[in-house]
């Protein structure tokens, strides 16, 4: 009896952070109250605090991102283009919504609008290429990779444990964060939530770079194209955000070789941030020509990254104005077209079009994963 007093007082504190983070993250709340109650700071500060009080409940928040792949891949229902509904038991990590599939599950970031204030003693800086971000899900000999929504995009075989028929570690299982450039098919880790059958989201980031950094020097295979990897996987750099190592990062153009991938922006992570679905104002995000304006002056910046600021650039606050109403605008147009398809199927099947259905139905579905994507790729709603 006691075990379900504390679960349910854990839910409750939870659906409670869920709200403030949901009214954080709309575009008119965030700068109404900007730089009152309700900012950046602070609820980092309150996310900090119940990541201590969870760890003192003591409830077992570990297995949530492995029973989730054990409950969508073992299903006789999943297919590609399908969801698969899942619920677990308890609160974890994030990962316990009540349809929950692979959407939702990575963890996303916030706007960085303010420089926080233990800024160069807590947070690392992690460069991000252009490319879509997907879910890397290796297990029972193969590779799948979803986007943030839960859509499938692609299978083949990888390095990874658990991802390919070929080595011992075929039956194992595990789950990572990444960037896929197709043009130069290389996969960019940058994070982790299982990793060989060990679930890694109740860990902190600064383990979780150094264990995923540690552990895949043991798999050479995904360093090169052979029969057990189809795809060359990277880990990208974090390094403290200091204005010594920002200066260092900042001054090197481009920042990958030969600009492939060109840099697409910095992602922001607090060191004892725990993995968690969703957005998380302990991640943060900016594009390299707003550094100076967030971050301050005294970073030493390549000028060609100041040229790729836009010519119609105000300022940070503007910019994220317009960007939030573009976005919105495409999802209404995305969202009535999808509605239009649907009542048109509708129709097919009630005059008698049955045998169409689930070619309609299927061809519908791609429709809807191929707008995801592209959705993904215009509004870089995959890395924010």
């Amino acid at each position: 009896m006691e075990d379900l007093d504390i679960i349910e007082k854990a839910l409750k504190n939870l659906e409670a952070t869920e709200a403030s983070e949901e009214k954080a993250s709309n575009f008119e709340s965030l700068y109404k109250n900007w730089g009152k109650s309700g900012s950046q700071e602070e609820r980092r500060k309150q996310l900090l605090e119940n990541q201590k009080g969870q760890r003192k409940n003591k409830i077992d928040n570990f297995r949530g991102i492995l029973d989730l792949v054990n409950a969508v891949e073992e299903s006789k229902l999943f297919k590609p283009y399908k969801k698969v509904p899942y619920r677990p038991n308890i609160y974890v990590s994030g990962f316990h919504k009540t349809c929950l599939t692979y959407s939702n599950v990575l963890m996303l970031s916030e706007w960085m609008i303010e420089k926080p204030n233990d800024f160069a003693t807590n947070w690392y800086v992690l460069p991000c290429p252009k490319g879509i971000r997907l879910l890397v899900v290796a297990n029972h000999g193969t590779t799948k990779f979803y986007t943030k929504r839960g859509q499938f995009k692609f299978e083949c075989n990888t390095g990874l444990p658990g991802g390919n028929p070929y080595n011992c570690y075929r039956r194992n299982c595990c789950v990572l964060d990444c960037f896929y450039n197709e043009k130069n098919n290389t996969v960019y880790l940058i994070d982790m939530l299982a990793w060989n059958n060990q679930p890694m989201t109740d860990g902190e980031t600064e383990f979780r770079q150094y264990w995923m950094k540690t552990q895949l020097e043991d798999f050479p295979d995904t360093k090169t194209i052979n029969k057990k990897n189809k795809v060359i996987i990277k880990l990208l750099p974090m390094m403290p955000c200091t204005s010594q190592f920002l200066s260092f990062l900042l001054s090197t153009y481009p920042q990958f070789e030969d600009n492939n991938p060109p840099l697409d922006g910095l992602l922001f992570y607090h060191k004892r941030a725990h993995y968690v679905a969703g957005e998380t104002p302990l991640v943060g995000w900016l594009y390299p020509y707003m550094i100076p304006e967030v971050l301050g002056e005294d970073i030493t910046m390549h000028p060609g990254y100041m040229s790729e600021k836009p010519d119609n650039y105000v300022n940070q606050a503007e910019f994220i104005k317009q960007f939030e109403e573009k976005l919105s605008k495409r999802y209404r147009r995305f969202t009535q077209n999808t509605e239009m398809e649907t009542e048109s199927n509708n129709e097919i099947v009630t005059s008698g079009g049955s045998q169409l259905e689930g070619t309609k139905e299927i061809k519908n579905q791609e429709s809807i994963e191929t707008q995801d994507i592209e959705l993904d790729i215009e509004e870089k709603s995959d890395d924010k």
